[in-house]
């Protein structure tokens, strides 16, 4: 081990900021694809002839399983936000 850097603290670093830099963004941009529409079909545009009717454009809604599953997603992103704001506050150690 070298004696200006600890290996073991630098591998911590770098795995914590690999799952919280990367991996919830991914979790929450994943949450975002799930609630989007089925088959990658564009929403209506107000005034768009195909889709539209007396009250208006109509848009696709997830499945149940899609959106149960988005809401994970969600519910984990924000679970983690609250954990890291409450380690913080508590000192950090």
């Amino acid at each position: 081990m070298s004696e200006f850097i600890q290996f073991d603290a630098l591998l911590q670093v770098v795995v914590a900021g690999a799952i919280v830099g990367a991996g919830l963004p991914a979790l929450f941009a994943l949450g975002v694809r799930l609630l989007a529409p089925a088959g990658g079909a564009a929403l209506a545009v107000e005034g768009a002839p195909s889709g539209t009717d007396a009250a208006g454009p109509t848009t696709a809604r997830p499945s149940g399983v899609r959106l149960a599953a988005a809401v994970l997603c969600f519910g984990t992103v924000l679970a983690a936000c609250a954990v890291g704001i409450w380690f913080l506050a508590s000192g950090g150690h």
